[in-house]
């Protein structure tokens, strides 16, 4: 299928608007319209699911007339957006979307990543050879505060930026992506970062973050997209393959690594934390058929999407891993696999913000992301606030983590054993 299905996180092809530049007065107005009337235009139906856009707009007009500084302004502008109740609806300042999403568009890492487990900042993978390791970081451990912030207090400054999908995994991601973002940042920078091995003793280490593998895309590189990709075999012939996003430049890098496996069991792809991008290419890799993946609801109609299988497909035992942090194009692949009985999904619900959507960049550097498309897998189960269900759920452990085990990974390893006997 060669359609461009921006399931956003982010798309490449990004709307400049050259008149629009964020100072003060008669501007934060004009973006305000402009932010509206965006909306007003492409959203993707046209009652607004009996909501008052209108209103809306009436009700938040007199304050943004008043407002006095830039954050007040994005503050009121991303409220009325996120009355809509739908994911990718906002507007994010200039120089933010690192700190909106470090796992795909943060330029540097220490080389470790982390997820809230029982309310704690569990550190779940570090990267061999980062500065995280050779600072003797290991999973398992708890980062109690990053540069003496408390994780506690990272996560109550979080719940100011709760937005859709409003449910407990969509809380979750934020506070863990409000944590991340301040231990990811700018290469060559330092982050000091506080943590524990056994809930005991407090250390200080002090590590550098280190440039990600990515590139700069969008006018003047205004947006940075880290691509982390890992490719590997694992005991008894079990293929391994990780990423953070779905880019176009990836697909390839894929069906190489399938290729250079060879005769595998069957193949884990670790989608857990994995933002989302463009699926365009992404499902053909795995189909055994021609297939109708999902319906695209806009207000042109309902258009059926059929992938077709690549011509070096792989068709064997497939298990995807996703969690919480998993959104967007993600979730929807994970979503249309699933029903389609080609994959087994292991790990934890997703939160459900699976939308088509676009953006539109001010020239001050400000990012309106808006929804065009509702996606609908074929048995009419819109993912959008529900997420995707597991088929097998694991939860990550702590004390196995400590261990150097990662559960929800021994559960897919588990999983295609079982399927090989059979």
């Amino acid at each position: 299928m060669k359609l461009s299905i921006k399931v956003l996180l982010f798309s490449i092809g990004i709307l400049v608007d050259m008149s629009l530049c964020m100072c003060q007065g008669n501007q934060y107005l004009n973006t305000f319209e402009a932010v509206w009337n965006k909306v007003n235009d492409t959203y993707y139906d046209s009652t607004f699911g009996g909501y008052n856009w209108n209103s809306a707009h009436d009700r938040y007009l007199p304050q943004i007339t008043v407002v006095g500084n830039d954050q007040d302004f994005y503050r009121l502008v991303n409220r009325m957006l996120w009355e809509l109740n739908v994911s990718h609806a906002n507007l994010i300042p200039p120089g933010n979307l690192a700190r909106s999403e470090p796992l795909v568009c943060a330029e540097g890492s220490p080389g470790l990543d982390l997820r809230l487990l029982n309310g704690e900042a569990v550190i779940t993978s570090v990267k061999s050879g980062s500065p995280s390791w050779e600072a003797g970081l290991r999973p398992g451990y708890v980062i109690e505060a990053v540069d003496k912030i408390p994780v506690k207090q990272i996560m109550q400054e979080a719940e100011l930026l709760m937005r859709p999908p409003y449910n407990c995994r969509g809380c979750t991601g934020i506070f863990t992506k409000a944590i991340l973002s301040r231990i990811y940042g700018a290469p060559g920078t330092e982050v000091l970062i506080t943590y524990s091995e056994d809930r005991g003793e407090k250390s200080d280490t002090t590590i550098m973050r280190t440039k990600r593998s990515g590139a700069a895309v969008g006018p003047n590189g205004i947006l940075y997209l880290a691509m982390d990709f890992e490719a590997k075999l694992l005991e008894n012939g079990i293929g391994y393959i990780r990423l953070n996003t779905f880019q176009q430049p990836l697909a390839p890098m894929i069906s190489n690594a399938i290729k250079s496996m060879g005769n595998v069991t069957g193949i884990i792809f670790d989608l857990r934390g994995n933002a989302g991008g463009e699926i365009e290419e992404m499902p053909d890799l795995f189909l055994n058929e021609r297939s109708l993946l999902f319906l695209r609801r806009s207000r042109n109609g309902e258009t059926k999407m059929f992938f077709d299988p690549a011509e070096d497909a792989y068709k064997g035992p497939l298990v995807l891993l996703i969690d919480q942090l998993c959104g967007s194009a993600c979730e929807l692949f994970a979503g249309c696999l699933q029903a389609a009985g080609r994959a087994v999904v292991i790990g934890e619900r997703s939160p459900g913000a699976v939308m088509e959507s676009d953006m539109k960049v001010f020239l001050n550097g400000s990012i309106l992301m808006y929804p065009v498309a509702q996606l609908i897998v074929p048995d009419g189960t819109v993912l959008e606030g529900r997420g995707v269900v597991p088929d097998i759920e694991v939860e990550l452990d702590r004390e196995m983590l400590l261990k150097g085990v990662d559960s929800q990974i021994n559960a897919a390893i588990r999983y295609l054993e079982k399927e090989e006997k059979k």
